[in-house]
């Protein structure tokens, strides 16, 4: 395969001369990228489509001019390295934030009908993973993906999200807050230009580009026919890891990763599970996030020795996501005064934190 060298006022030719069509401006590249003579014979040249084409073309311009977004093409140096070799790269991308990773990202998906357990374990993984430094990429869709983005960008190693829209839509619209925050530490990349709409055809083609910036796809929990399962079979052809979270025998919203598990996906106990399978490609300057993750296993393997047996049954109720003090006295069955001091205990030791409204969850 080769790369094509063009500059962004080619690609928006091509893109105009293809009739707005992404993906037959993608075909079109890879066939006919090296000619000078862009255009191909059956290609829509009606004077609508060309009405199209010009308002498509001047709010690209305008939105560069206005620096509402940023873009850059295949063949320009900022463009992800290992993008480059995925079937089909997209020929250009247009993006809102601070930074493109371009070292290490790990992408964390799942579905949007997903469980508590679900988004206590992307939240888990991803602020982890962020922690270390790499980049969390998903997909911006509520559920998995918004937990996983959330917890993500609180730490260095930042977050970003594919859309399946034009990049200025924020889609869905609760996200706006979680879109600005990605932005501030990461990026909201999409191959689809200005102003175009999140049609449900367009998710399966984006889910290509968030496996295609990453060494590896962790699906979190995903029913069999879900986005996050097209993911993670677009990443094993692309030659890249897949793990997967196991879950309930019962749940539904874990067929897809019991699946992934059954074929050979690694099963995703802990954070060590994920980074040993990149230890001979992490080159980190100092041995800070090595020394973090043998705290960090080597704390949660003696919890069970510093716990009594009550304040032991307190703390397995208690995960990352926030949970009251009445919900844990049903759950644990336990009067409310052994609750609080197991509860003061817990805090002192530093193993959960107090929220707003006496909610209580796991520290990292």
């Amino acid at each position: 395969m080769y790369y094509l060298k063009i500059s962004s006022s080619e690609y928006i030719d091509i893109y105009r001369k293809n009739n707005d069509d992404v993906g037959a401006a993608n075909r079109f590249f890879l066939k006919n990228g090296h000619k000078k003579q862009y255009m191909q014979p059956g290609f829509n040249e009606s004077s609508a489509a060309e009405d199209n084409s010009d308002r498509q073309y001047k709010r690209i311009l305008h939105g560069l001019e206005k620096e509402e977004f940023k873009a850059f093409c295949i063949g320009d140096d900022d463009y992800p390295e290992q993008l480059k070799n995925i079937f089909l790269p997209p020929p250009v991308l247009f993006y809102k934030g601070n930074r493109i990773r371009h070292e290490f990202n790990i992408a964390v998906v799942g579905s949007r009908k997903c469980t508590k357990y679900g988004l206590e374990a992307a939240g888990y993984i991803s602020r982890n993973i962020s922690a270390m430094g790499i980049n969390v990429v998903s997909g911006l869709a509520v559920g998995i993906d918004s937990a996983a983005h959330s917890a993500a960008v609180k730490e260095k190693g930042g977050s970003t999200a594919v859309l399946g829209n034009g990049p200025d839509i924020i889609y869905p619209p609760e996200n706006r807050n979680l879109f600005r925050e990605i932005t501030e530490n990461g990026a909201v990349i999409t191959e689809f230009p200005p102003g175009t709409p999140p049609l449900r055809k367009n998710f399966p083609v984006r889910n290509r580009i968030i496996s295609g910036l990453c060494r590896g796809v962790i699906i979190v929990e995903a029913g069999r026919k879900s986005g996050a399962v097209i993911t993670g079979e677009i990443a094993l052809r692309q030659n890249r890891e897949v793990f997967a979270v196991p879950g309930s025998i019962f749940s539904n919203a874990s067929r897809g990763c019991h699946m992934f598990i059954k074929s050979g996906a690694k099963l995703v106990e802990c954070i060590e599970d994920i980074m040993e399978e990149f230890d001979n490609l992490l080159k980190f300057k100092d041995d800070d996030n090595k020394k973090y993750r043998i705290i960090h296993k080597k704390r949660y393997e003696e919890i069970e020795k510093l716990l009594e047996p009550d304040t032991k049954k307190l703390f397995d109720n208690i995960g990352y996501m926030p949970e009251s003090v009445e919900n844990l006295c049903l759950k644990c069955q336990m009067p409310i005064k052994k609750i609080l001091n197991s509860l003061a205990f817990l805090e002192m030791e530093k193993l959960i934190s107090e929220g707003p409204s006496n909610h209580y969850k796991r520290c990292d």
